[in-house]
């Protein structure tokens, strides 16, 4: 029997995705996917707690659920957030708002806006995996360029300028980056904007994490010079609502780049509950200003974890490399260079009770990488105690 017709760039292709990726073995410290390791407030259950049938007396929330989600509140209780925190006083509302069933949505919107059939995206290698899977199936050619390993993978923007050309069809850098957690100059992204705007093309500034970083840091800070730049977000990573799946896009009307891209979403692509739940920890955050997000706990245990694995290495005489990273974002990339071409961090790891995710499936990196996601401050004890054991059995070549 013949097989029926589908897309070819689909059914050839192998998913880089490592979602749901779990080695075998007993997780004593979970540091693998990268959702905020402090619990939720109370006030987001508070919320569902008040939502109940229809009554008389009740409309409002029986609304959110019985009905398609409409209005703009959300994106203007997004711009209000960002403006009370310094960005886009003067100039962002709503209107520069598009919203998504995660971040991911929208890169995929952009991606069947700008590519597709034999186009050309140049992004930096490692960087996030799924994102370069609809590339590729969307009949798309993706390239990259390669941070360097002798550099300790840090992102340089004179190498990426260097590759930009018109032969590419969008661009697109993450702040902070997938797996190290290094956070980029807002000097470089805008020397990538700018470069950009020459080829007139689109370039995507991928801002998952950035709550990890200062609102001034921002490439949201930039849009009103780059109508050809869009910035995502999402509620997944800072926020620690990733099963609600809402993110968002910020960028220019002058161009129309939003107006074009909403009509590759889907239609009512982010549900009310979740839209409500957002304004909730919006409303939430702001009660906390000095630090929204935790900042400071992950500081000082990002700054735990690098000592405790420098001490090991001497201890042990082993080598376990840290990528270029930042302090405030609460992911890091851990490489090790002996044991062989073969050998698996991922699984060396996971021996000793600590789940990461393998860097295997992350383009410029192999199973000798993995991406570690710092576990609610409770847990460092048992981590450190667990990770020296791992250190002192890396095999040495």
């Amino acid at each position: 029997m013949e097989p029926i017709a589908l897309n070819p760039y689909i059914v050839d292709y192998v998913s880089k995705d490592y979602a749901g990726s779990v080695p075998e073995g007993e997780v004593k410290v979970d540091c693998s996917l990268g959702v905020n390791a402090d619990p939720l407030g109370n006030c987001i259950f508070q919320r569902l707690h008040e939502f109940r049938q229809r009554t008389d007396e009740h409309h409002g929330d029986y609304a959110v659920i019985k009905y398609y989600p409409h209005d703009g509140t959300l994106k203007d209780a997004l711009a209000d957030w960002y403006r009370r925190n310094g960005v886009g006083e003067d100039w962002l509302t709503g209107d520069h708002f598009i919203l998504g069933n995660g971040s991911y949505d929208i890169l995929c919107g952009l991606n069947l806006l700008c590519l597709t059939r034999g186009k050309k995206v140049l992004g930096h290698a490692p960087q996030f995996t799924a994102y370069i899977d609809h590339v590729n199936c969307s009949g798309s050619v993706y390239e990259c360029y390669y941070l360097n390993r002798e550099r300790g993978y840090r992102f340089e923007a004179e190498g990426y300028l260097e590759r930009m050309g018109p032969q590419y069809d969008l661009f697109i850098v993450e702040n902070p980056n997938n797996p190290t957690g290094q956070i980029l100059a807002l000097e470089d992204i805008e020397a990538v904007a700018r470069r950009a705007l020459e080829l007139h093309r689109v370039l995507v500034v991928d801002e998952a994490y950035a709550e990890y970083m200062p609102f001034g840091r921002s490439a949201i800070n930039l849009v009103p010079r780059f109508p050809n730049m869009i910035v995502t977000r999402s509620f997944s990573k800072g926020w620690g609502m990733a099963g609600v799946r809402l993110g968002y896009g910020v960028a220019s009307n002058q161009w129309g780049l939003l107006t074009q891209l909403e009509k590759l979403v889907l239609p009512f692509n982010s549900n009310g509950l979740a839209r409500s739940l957002a304004q909730t920890a919006l409303q939430t955050k702001l009660e906390n200003p000095e630090d929204p997000f935790g900042i400071q706990p992950v500081k000082k245990g990002k700054r735990e974890l690098t000592q405790a694995i420098e001490g090991f290495n001497k201890t042990w005489g082993r080598a376990l490399r840290i990528a270029e990273t930042c302090e405030s974002t609460p992911i890091m990339m851990l490489y090790y260079e002996g044991g062989g071409e073969d050998f698996h961090l991922q699984k060396h790891l996971m021996e000793f009770g600590i789940l990461t995710v393998s860097c295997q499936s992350y383009v410029g990196l192999d199973t000798r990488a993995v991406r570690l996601m710092l576990p609610e401050p409770a847990v460092m004890p048992l981590l450190l105690e667990l990770l020296e054991r791992a250190v002192k059995a890396l095999p040495v070549r």
